[in-house]
């Protein structure tokens, strides 16, 4: 119901934060309602004699909160209140995937070589995934910092990883 009502599920919401679209400042909304609320007290008490005697005390109170309630969301509604929402839109954001190729990827760990630990972990379905969310580029980062189009370009052949520098 909620889904039906607010085109969003509750969970949307809670990450979401309010704002207010118009141009005119908040402080000035604080105004109108406070004038709007008054305005509306002052009308209220002025006729308090020409009103019935069922409408005096708590009655027109009541009414005049009810009134002042419906204006305050009038007002509200002219500020343009919104929900803005930080969403990651499908490749429109750009992902790089930094990769050492320094001769320590040559050093052996567990029977296999770093770098064919590395490929074997991107070309496994890493670099898959990422590619289906996210425009990604691919950087070998060895004294200098590269850009290369896949990873048959790695040789570990640099002397040292320059992180800093790069």
């Amino acid at each position: 119901m909620f889904e039906f009502l607010f085109k969003y599920p509750p969970t949307v919401f809670a990450k979401g934060s309010f704002v207010l679209l118009s141009q005119w400042p908040v402080w000035t909304l604080a105004i109108f309602l406070l004038v709007a609320a008054a305005g509306l007290g002052w009308v209220i008490w002025s006729r308090r004699r020409s009103i019935a005697p069922t409408m005096r005390g708590h009655r027109s109170a009541v009414v005049w909160i009810l009134q002042s309630l419906l204006v305050c969301l009038l007002l509200f509604l002219l500020w343009q209140p919104a929900l803005s929402i930080a969403t990651l839109r499908p490749q429109q954001n750009i992902v790089a995937v930094v990769i050492d190729d320094s001769k320590s990827m040559s050093t052996s760990e567990d029977g296999r070589s770093r770098k064919d630990q590395v490929l074997a972990t991107l070309n496994g379905g890493l670099l898959n995934s990422l590619k289906s969310k996210f425009q990604v580029r691919l950087y070998r980062l060895g004294d200098h910092l590269e850009r290369i189009e896949s990873t048959d370009k790695l040789n570990g052949a640099a002397p040292a990883t320059h992180i800093g520098d790069a």
